[in-house]
């Protein structure tokens, strides 16, 4: 009798462990971000993926539960509950979470820029979210009571095509109707955003005959500042034809083209860009991985032959209602 009591008692102290486990996030090291794919009615369910082992962890990390991430850096996610739209910092492998402020019209498709992690020693982690279509800026700091919001004037129809932090600044590629898209940086002084325009080249934008629209990235990448441009083909314009790159040369104040980042590779999603040099073996270099809105699958632009190949990353996620965001742990 006391044999049964004590295996019971094992039983519930090794299913308390999993479930203790299975709320964290795996600590594998590598090189680069893991592919979070978050699904189930309420995204309770987080599947990490590891390229270079071939291998998901399904999760149920409550802190992540029913939460949209915006975006991350070194291990901070920007977080926004879906149903109350509350904003939050996480760090889902030590636990530590910091509430923002509200923010009430903030929308699925804001931009988001995390510069720094709340521990930088020089108070330098701002938090900005971006409305596209009205080039407005929301950004507050960890302890401020609101979101302080400014908005670059403009005449005509302006649209913030992409946007990321770069060598302590924030880059920007607006669009400015027929005058085509012009950079920008950004730069937190005294409460407020200043902003500025690059006198840079415009890149040359000769498509091929069969690319109907394209999206472009603005990606830090090892220190150099990259602009890449996913071209797009067919009647739904849902097909992807390739990508081309370019490199901010600012010794000539032009975009460059690259056709081989060596080492690197580049991950891209709906809300997250990344770009870093990959270690492990597994992942091909040279190339990029990206995500498509409502599909399950992963897939990789090499650069060198210029093909698309693609793959089930985890068969069990739902096929519907799920979410597909790169994120380096720490």
């Amino acid at each position: 009798m006391e044999q049964a009591h004590e295996r019971k008692e094992q039983i519930q102290e090794l299913s308390s462990e999993k479930q203790l486990m299975l709320s964290y996030p795996p600590t594998d090291p590598q090189s680069y971000p893991w592919l979070v794919i978050c699904d189930g009615y309420d995204k309770e369910r987080q599947t990490f993926f590891s390229i270079s082992k071939d291998y998901f962890h399904t999760r149920n990390i409550p802190e992540m539960c029913n939460k949209l991430i915006y975006t991350s850096c070194d291990g901070w996610l920007v977080l926004k509950d879906i149903d109350s739209k509350n904003l939050c910092l996480l760090n889902p492998t030590s636990k530590e979470m910091m509430q923002l402020p509200t923010l009430e019209d903030i929308t699925d498709q804001f931009d988001c820029i995390l510069t720094a992690t709340p521990s930088d020693p020089y108070n330098q982690c701002y938090v900005l979210f971006i409305d596209p279509p009205t080039c407005t800026f929301s950004f507050c700091q960890l302890g401020d009571k609101k979101f302080y919001k400014q908005t670059l004037q403009a005449n005509g129809s302006v649209f913030v095509k992409s946007a990321t932090f770069h060598g302590g600044k924030i880059y920007l590629l607006i669009y400015f109707g027929i005058s085509g898209s012009l950079s920008y940086t950004a730069e937190f002084v005294g409460g407020e955003i200043r902003f500025n325009k690059l006198a840079i080249e415009r890149f040359d934008k000769s498509l091929p005959a069969d690319v109907v629209c394209y999206r472009d990235y603005l990606i830090e990448s090892c220190g150099e500042l990259l602009l890449v441009n996913q071209m797009f083909f067919g009647s739904y314009r849902r097909k992807v034809y390739g990508f081309v790159i370019f490199r901010m040369d600012s010794s000539k104040n032009a975009w460059v083209q690259v056709k081989n980042i060596g080492e690197r590779a580049i991950f891209i999603s709906e809300r997250s860009k990344i770009s870093c040099f990959v270690a492990e073996n597994g992942v091909k270099r040279n190339s990029i991985y990206f995500t498509m809105t409502f599909s399950r699958f992963l897939y990789v632009f090499d650069l060198e032959d210029d093909t698309i190949t693609k793959f089930l990353p985890c068969p069990t996620v739902a096929c519907r209602e799920l979410d597909l965001d790169w994120v380096i742990l720490k």
